[in-house]
């Protein structure tokens, strides 16, 4: 019954453009369960007809599905209806419940022409063979080795296909980023206009027929070209170049903060699961402090206000539990929304750790800062556009051609002479364009001017910003280094220690629970407290990977 029922399954996920999901999983387990009920309910049927005595198997099968069609159509519609409105639904959790309801309507569809069609043949087939006493005392455990194997084997596929480490995830983020592939496209977008620096004007042609000399019809065809003094195109194709890196610089520095997102999220997604497991170490205390300080007040050795302070300890750190479930979906979401994916992503690193970077001792490297890159670029920039606004002040050219027809008598070095038609004039023009008013082209050399030294003070402030950033992360660096040696080295061993005895003088009855909630509070404190040095130890250090332009 399982196969037939998880190929409809599949299938309506595929038809519908769905993914497999936990949901969805979730939904194939109810549905294998609703398919086996059905095959057993018709199978049982046909044990009881034999056992009344009906031994000829088509009769069997032929009334075994006469009795039991209605029983197993209702069981399938009435599952399918149910989830009906789940796998219509666009409220909020729809994502959640549409995959589930598609698994088991599909899945039902299949399962049940199974149970109607292919199972009776298969009673049929097997019943007729010598083998089948040895197939029924086999098939029970065989099936469950098989669906075990096939359970393990999804999910192994689907545990690896959520793993993911930190330089795959950057990787990924920088090859499927919205943001990432903008900036990619602008950077096309320069190149591309590089080719329109050399913008000579359209070339003119033009003609001209009628009395153009005298009462003859004449025609006449001209062509001129106009181009800008040669340095004008220079400075436009530098002009190009400078917007080019300018947007190349742009792309490094949405790669670096993309990239700078994602180690963000990933460190933080690790130190919220160690958060759990620290959270859940606390919650395996309180409960076991709960669950003796229950023992002995039915005993009579102690008053209820214990139990209830074991208990009150014991829900606190459930609830704690429960937001940091929530803060991981949180970062699991934000780590799927940076990297353009929607399957759900976890950190291959599941244990805190310091990052295994040591930054340097000056700020020399800021150089590599794209932002520090783009600036400079600017000024480069600015300085282009300058060159270009002077350089419109020269003069412009232009050359032309004339060919036209003077019909009727001219008189040619002194004596008549008869033109027509095939007689033609020629003629060449060439020109120059003066500027006889400079105040615009001034004005905008001036502005191009003022430009370069905003330019230039927003490059001296961006370094300086950043040289002070950095600073003052390396003192953070050094202030976190010392603070997770100290808890490494002396605090969480004497945390464990604490635990450990104060634990063991408890149950004994050498410590009441007033010194041991104390004496717990102050361990799991200096552990949460160790997991917070740390990761802001990382985060700093993510952030002096920022300011030097380190992406891996």
């Amino acid at each position: 019954a399982v196969p037939m029922s998880a190929i409809g399954g599949v299938v309506a996920l595929w038809l519908r453009d769905m993914h497999f999901s936990i949901s969805a999983g979730v939904g194939f387990i109810a549905l294998f369960g609703v398919a086996v009920l059905n095959g057993i309910v018709l199978i049982a049927e046909f044990n009881r007809l034999e056992k009344e005595g009906i031994a000829d198997l088509t009769e069997r099968v032929k009334k075994g599905l006469h009795a039991r069609l209605r029983p197993v159509l209702m069981t399938a519609a009435v599952a399918s209806l149910g989830f009906l409105p789940m796998a219509l639904s666009s409220s909020t959790g729809a994502e959640v419940q549409k995959p589930l309801a598609t698994v088991v309507i599909g899945g039902l569809i299949t399962a049940t022409l199974l149970t109607l069609i292919v199972l009776p043949v298969f009673y049929v087939l097997f019943s007729s063979f010598s083998f089948t006493d040895f197939f029924r005392r086999k098939s029970e455990k065989t099936l469950s080795i098989i669906l075990l194997l096939t359970m393990l084997s999804f999910s192994v596929n689907a545990q690896t296909q959520r793993i993911i480490s930190l330089k795959q995830a950057i990787e990924m983020a920088l090859d499927s980023n919205l943001t990432v592939r903008s900036s990619a496209y602008s950077v096309g977008v320069q190149k591309a206009l590089k080719g329109a620096s050399w913008d000579i004007p359209k070339t003119n042609i033009s003609g001209e027929y009628g009395q153009l000399n005298s009462h003859t019809k004449d025609n006449s065809i001209s062509v001129s070209q106009s181009f800008a003094y040669p340095t004008v195109y220079i400075h436009q194709n530098s002009l190009a170049k400078a917007n080019i890196k300018s947007s190349e610089w742009q792309q490094k520095a949405s790669q670096l903060e993309i990239a700078t997102e994602v180690k963000r999220f990933y460190w933080q997604l690790t130190y919220l699961y160690s958060k759990k497991r620290l959270l859940e170490y606390q919650d395996s205390l309180y409960s076991g402090f709960f669950r003796a300080a229950e023992l002995r007040a039915k005993v009579g050795e102690t008053n209820r206000l214990e139990m209830m302070t074991a208990r009150s300890q014991s829900m606190e750190a459930k609830n704690q539990l429960q937001q940091v479930g929530a803060d991981l979906l949180i970062y699991q979401q934000k780590l799927q929304i940076v990297l353009n994916v929607e399957a759900t992503l976890l950190p291959a690193d599941s244990v805190l750790q310091r990052i295994n970077l040591l930054p340097a001792s000056n700020n020399e490297n800021l150089a590599e800062n794209p932002t520090i890159g783009f600036q400079k670029q600017q000024i480069e920039l600015s300085k282009v556009e300058r060159k270009l606004e002077i350089s419109r002040m020269l003069p412009d050219f232009s050359v032309g051609y004339l060919s036209q027809t003077m019909q009727g008598v001219q008189e040619v070095n002194g004596l008549p002479r008869t033109f027509g038609t095939d007689n033609r004039f020629n003629a060449i023009q060439v020109g120059i364009a003066i500027p006889l008013w400079f105040a615009p082209y001034s004005a905008k050399a001036k502005a191009a001017k003022l430009k370069q030294k905003a330019a230039e003070l927003d490059a001296e402030n961006a370094e300086k910003s950043l040289a002070g950033n950095y600073r003052s992360l390396m003192n953070e660096y050094a202030k976190y280094n010392q603070s997770v040696s100290y808890y490494e080295s002396q605090a969480i061993p004497e945390a464990n220690t604490i635990i450990e005895q104060a634990t063991r003088s408890y149950r004994s009855g050498a410590m009441d629970y007033l010194d041991y909630i104390t004496n717990l509070t102050r361990a799991l404190g200096i552990k949460q407290n160790y997991l917070d040095a740390l990761n802001s130890y990382n985060q700093t250090l993510i952030s002096i990977d920022y300011i030097t332009g380190k992406i891996f």
